[in-house]
Parts: C-alpha cells; structure tokens; sequence
C-alpha cells in the first residue's frame, strides 16, 4: 500500500477508536489492541517522518511549554447568559419572547443542561483543528491550542459524514469539564502525592487548560461537550436540533440530554426533569437553559450587550453557603469507626437547613484543618450530603487551634486504634504490561496467586491513616446500639415497634445488650409496661412483631448480622449458593472466592467475621430462636430469568422497588444498579433519567410497569 494512504488509514482508524472511547463510551477494542495500533502509528511515522501531520494523535502531546498564553480576538462575540430562578422570572423572559415574536408562531425550544466548566471556542478548517481559545471577555479571550489538542474528546480531524459534507470554517463553542468520578479521582491522587487538591470540578478544568505545559493539561481527566455555534463557513445550519445532529455525525461530543420541547409548560418539565435526576448526571450542572431553536428566529430577537435576547438560564437553587463552625466532636459508627463531625450554625443550602457536616476520616481532617470559629463554605454534595468545601482563612479566630485525634473512645472510654490503609499495586517485570492497582493488599496477593504469572511483584505505594477504630469492637454502647439498629432494620428481621429511641431505653435498661436479647423481652413484660409511654397492647404487639420475625429468610438472616461489606446482593448471593446457615458460618476463603460477584476482600471479611469469639458466641445464643427458611433449589424450568441482567429505574407507582427485585431474584434474575452492555432489560418508571438515556443509547429494551407484569406472567414473550 502507498505510504500515504496507509499512514491515512491508520490515522483515520484511530480517530474512530477515539470517538467511540472518549465521546459514545462504547468502545469496539480492547486497550492492549488500542495501544497495539497506537505503536504502529508512531513506528510508521519514524519510519516516514516526511509524512507526519499536526492533526495526528500522536500530536496530542509533545508540543513544547509556552511563556505565556497570546490572545485571541473572537470573530463573533462568545456571548454570556442572563440568568432566572423563579417561574415568576421565567414567565417574564417568556412573555418578552411573545412580545417580539407577534407575527411568528412556529418557533419552539431547545433546552439543554446548564454545564458547570470552562467555556470555550474550537475552529476547524477543513476538518482541522486549527485553534482553541477562551472566551476571556467574550470579545478577546487566550489562544490555549496546544492544551485543547491534549483533550482526547476533542477531534484533531472531523469525522468524514455522509449525510453532512465538513464546512471549510466551523467554530464550535462549547464547555471543558471534568466528570464527578474523575474530579473524585484526580483529588484522591492529588491528596496521596501531597499536590495541589481543588475545590470543585469547574476550577479544576479552568485550572488545567491554563497550564503552560500541554503535558500538565494532558494528565487532567477532561472532556468537551459542544453546545454552541460560532461563525461558520461552507454549510447552513436551520435550527440548533440540526446543528447537534450533525456535530454528532462530525464526531463532536453532544449532550444527549438535550431537548426540544414547545412553550413555558414543556421548559419547565425539563428543568423538573433534570433537576430530579441531577444526581444520576455524571457531571456538575448548576441550572438549564432555553434557547430559542431556529437560528433564523434567533438573529430576529438579537442581544442585549453581552446576552442574548433568545436564550436564558433557569439556575437551580444555590449549592453552596457560607457558615461558622461551632464545635467538633467524633461521631462513634455501628462498626467502631470515629467519625469527625462539625457542628454548625445552621444555614440553609439548596432549599434545605443544614446543622451537622461529616468531615470523613482523619486524612480529612488533617487535610482540611477546620477549627471552632472557622467560617467555611458548606456544600450539599449530589444535593444531599453536605461536605465542608473550603475554610475562609482570612476569617480564622487568632487563637483557634487544630483538633486532636481523640486517645479514647467517647461512648466507652475505651482505647482508639488507628488503622492504615494502603494501596497495593501490582507490577510486573515484562515491559509492555500494565501496572493494576488495589486497594488491599489482600486483593492483589489474590490476583498473583491466582493468575499464574510468576513475573507479577507486589509493590505498596501508600500507606496513610484512614480511620481510628474504638478498640473494644462489639461491646461499645455505640456499637452495640448500630448493630441493633441494623438487626431490626426492613431489610433485615424488620420487627415493628423497635426504633432507635425504645432500643436506646431498652439498652439503658439492660434488656438488650446483643441481638439475640431481643427474643427474650417476653421475660421483661410486666417491666416493659410500666415503663413511660408503654401499655399492655403496645407491648403485646411488640411482642407479636418479634415472634413473626423469628421465621426468617436465610439471606434477611445474613445481611442483618452485618458482615463488613457485604450488603443486600451478596447476602442473597451467599443464600442461593450455600442454601443453609451453618454452610456459610463455615466457608473457607476458596469456596466464597469461587461466587460471582464476591472479591478476596469480601470474602476475608466473611472469615474473620464468623472467626471473632463475640460472633461465635452470639450466634450460639441467637440460632436457636430462629426459624431459618429452606431454600429449595428451583429447576430451571422455574428460574425463566437465569442469570438475565435486570435494572430498575424512575419513580415506580403500582409497585415497590422491593417487590419487583424480589419477583425478578426468584425468577433467576440478577437486579443490578447500573446500566451496561450486558444489561437485558431495563424497568422503568416516572422520571427515569440517566439509565433510561444510557439504555436507549446501547440499544436496550426498556419495559414498563405494565410490561413487567407480563414479564412476571409470561416471560417467554420478552425473552
């Protein structure tokens, strides 16, 4: 083959590759094949130096450190937007719209999330990518090309389109963002190489892409996502639906939650939509915004100084608020961990009155540095977590100082351990092989024993304090009181009428100290009903509620005991394996290893968990007051679901959630929280969000509440 061509070829494959990895997340090979065809790149243009282009994707990288940035005139006004946060203001943007709008009456809406990163400008001539610029003022912003071709959803070469030919010019505006697992990872990394942590994703991307050094750039985790036009050349665009439907087809990243809708009424089922699932959106938005969907009626309407008259941002209620913290104290957790807690003056943030932040761990603490008197910034993580995000040290008291790390447990008094957590990496001594990383040590002894590559060394690369656990393990009045309080949870033995402040009197008491006390509080009856707030029937069905609960299924038994890390799935996942109680009391390691779904870490849980003289002696006082239902194994005749993948999503009105996974487990079916490409089916309900979009994406089929009973009756018909 000519060199050119081949050398053509190969470039073109690897952009493909690109795309379908960095912007459809549906990858078609394998990193190991990805890296193969990205060698043979690089070798062929050694080979053929003549014939290396700046639009290759070996050029990502490599482009020397720059001075300083220069600056960029925009050829047409990188615009900002006004902004609303009310339906009262809403109406008023909508009403100036019908205003100018008299003599027109078919235009509509085109709404699309408001992202939370850094605006920019992409020009592409001819299909290349010749510039990347900020917006800066909106009429002069940075030239920041060289770091713009370092993020790999960004296309070096537009895609060839057969149903849409590439403009000789094309400007794209669109946002540079960083994903919330990613920015969760890049501050994890950051924190464990003392570097610089950041206090949220927005300026963590705006940080990155003002970096002198590409190379610095390229080792940011961010992604592009297109939501404008600029000038453009060669090519008509009508309406912003067609200008995404073809940016797509060009290889340009799209949000696929974007919609045209028609009227006030479709807007703000949209920004209701999105607002209910922004949690399950997998980047930062802080708002939505309409715009006005054919250009023609966009130039009609024009702007206002630095805004357009056709589109607006509808924000959500504010994230974030300023308070003082006014004490800190640990907090004792069901499994003895001492968790750092600042109290605050209340404030609200997102709609809600926020008094109590969680400060994590001790690396949390030490890291952070919060003091009594601080003024910081709180922050309701995914709108429900608040998490304090930055401390206003120009505010500081001057005789504050750091919070020591208790020596004691402040329930019991008993002595704190301090437990390290390190991260274990594998390594092996051929070259081409990738290095894996754990976060246990016994996860990656387990890969080298099981793997059969005696090249495979184990390295540890941290070894940092996580936690300070209270040394008396399970007779804690903590302690004991969470493993109570989980013992009688719903989706354990689920007895009525036990709460956590009667388990608290009942603890003071001394009717309860373990679980296997509360089958005995039929000896403490006449007692119980001259307590305060008590009566004879209260405590009769009390009582009742107890003994019901005594016939319990193997896996509610399980997963009430609770084991370290294992949940609802694997307690069900140890039921239908072992089939009876005293099976699973006795596994080993290998045969616990050997379940799907169960790593060495869960299964070394399991071990040490049945090993332990407290639980050895519990469950000598417990078994006995239960009766433990048979499981039988059904046929597969019975089981129509085997191993069938299944997801629920949405708000599900004729059933509960528990009720369907239930149905579908007894069936075969494996209910899983996340859609993949092995998902069979997904549930949906009422404001189905991110799954539902992911699923129509991967082609997967989406049932109704309706269609789930036919499932259930007929499952031939959906399989």
């Amino acid at each position: 083959m000519d060199p050119h061509l081949k050398y053509d070829n190969l470039k073109e494959v690897i952009r493909r590759h690109d795309y379908k990895y960095y912007v459809l997340d549906d990858p078609e090979i394998s990193d190991i094949e990805y890296d193969i065809l990205f060698r043979g790149l690089s070798s062929f243009e050694r080979k053929f130096p003549e014939l290396l282009t700046s639009d290759s994707p070996t050029q990502r990288v490599g482009i020397a450190p720059v001075s300083s940035f220069k600056t960029y005139e925009h050829n047409k006004q990188m615009l900002s937007l006004s902004n609303v946060f009310s339906k009262s203001e809403l109406q008023d943007f909508f009403k100036r719209i019908e205003k100018r709008m008299m003599d027109v009456s078919d235009y509509d809406f085109y709404c699309e999330p408001k992202m939370d990163g850094a605006a920019i400008s992409l020009i592409f001539e001819d299909g290349i990518l010749t510039r990347g610029a900020t917006r800066g003022d909106g009429t002069t912003g940075e030239d920041i090309t060289s770091n713009v071709k370092t993020i790999k959803s960004i296309p070096q070469k537009l895609l060839q389109s057969s149903s849409f030919p590439i403009p000789s010019y094309l400007e794209i505006r669109g946002e540079i963002y960083i994903s919330k697992d990613d920015f969760e990872r890049l501050n994890k990394n950051a924190i464990h190489s003392d570097d610089k942590v950041f206090a949220n994703p927005r300026n963590a991307a705006s940080g990155s892409l003002r970096q002198l050094d590409p190379k610095i750039t390229s080792k940011r985790p961010l992604s592009f996502m297109a939501h404008g036009l600029g000038e453009v050349r060669g090519a008509e665009f009508k309406s912003l639906e067609a200008l995404f439907l073809n940016l797509a087809n060009l290889g340009l990243p799209v949000n696929k939650l974007n919609k045209k809708v028609n009227g006030i009424e479709g807007c703000i089922a949209y920004y209701e939509n999105i607002l209910a699932n922004r949690d399950s959106i997998p980047f930062d938005i802080d708002g939505v915004v309409y715009k006005i969907n054919q250009f023609a009626y966009q130039d009609k309407l024009g702007e206002i100084s630095r805004s357009p008259r056709w589109a607006i941002a509808h924000k959500f209620p504010a994230e974030e608020a300023t308070t003082l913290i006014e004490e800190i104290n640990f907090q004792v957790g069901r499994t003895g961990i001492l968790t750092p807690v600042a109290r605050l003056k209340p404030v609200k943030v997102g709609g809600v009155i926020v008094s109590n932040c969680t400060l994590h761990n001790i690396d949390e603490l030490q890291r952070l540095d919060p003091r009594i008197g601080d003024t910081v910034v709180i922050r309701r993580a995914g709108d429900v977590i608040p998490q304090i995000i930055k401390i206003i040290e120009s505010k500081r008291p001057d005789e504050s100082s750091s919070i020591d790390i208790p020596r004691f447990c402040p329930a019991c008094n008993s002595k704190i351990k301090q437990e390290n957590q390190s991260d274990w990496e594998v390594i092996s001594s051929l070259k081409n092989d990738k290095v894996k990383s754990f976060g246990s040590k016994i996860e990656a002894e387990y890969f080298i024993n099981f793997s059969n590559r005696p090249e495979y060394q184990l390295k540890e690369i941290t070894n940092r304090a996580a936690f300070i656990k209270c040394s008396s393990v399970f007779s804690c009045p903590e302690i004991v009181k969470g493993n109570l309080i989980h013992f009688v949870s719903r989706k354990a033995f689920d007895i009525d009428g036990l709460g956590q402040e009667i388990l608290n009197t009942f603890i003071q008491k001394s009717y309860l100290s373990d679980p296997s006390d509360i089958f005995c509080l039929e000896n403490y009856r006449l007692d119980l009903e001259k307590l305060e707030g008590f009566g004879k029937k209260s405590i009769s069905n009390l009582l009742t509620s107890i003994n019901n609960s005594r016939n319990i299924e193997l896996s509610r038994l399980v997963y009430s005991l609770g084991i370290p890390e294992v949940g609802e799935a694997t307690s069900r996942n140890l039921a239908s394996a072992f089939l009876d109680f005293s099976s699973i009391q006795n596994a080993s390691f290998i045969n616990l290893i050997e379940l799907d779904d169960i790593g060495p870490k869960v299964a070394s849980n399991i071990v040490n968990f049945f090993k332990h003289e407290y639980v050895s002696k519990l469950l000598v006082n417990l078994i006995p007051h239960l009766k433990i239902k048979k499981i039988i194994k059904k046929n597969i005749d019975e089981m129509p679901l085997l191993n069938m993948q299944i997801v629920l999503t949405g708000k599900l009105a004729r059933f509960s959630r528990d009720e369907i996974k239930e149905s579908l487990i007894s069936m075969g079916a494996k209910v899983t929280s996340s859609v993949s490409k092995n998902t069979n089916f997904i549930i949906a309900g009422e404001n189905a969000g991110s799954k539902l979009n992911k699923a129509s994406e991967l082609g997967i089929k989406v049932l109704s509440e309706e269609n789930y009973s036919e499932l259930i009756n007929d499952p031939k018909k959906y399989i």
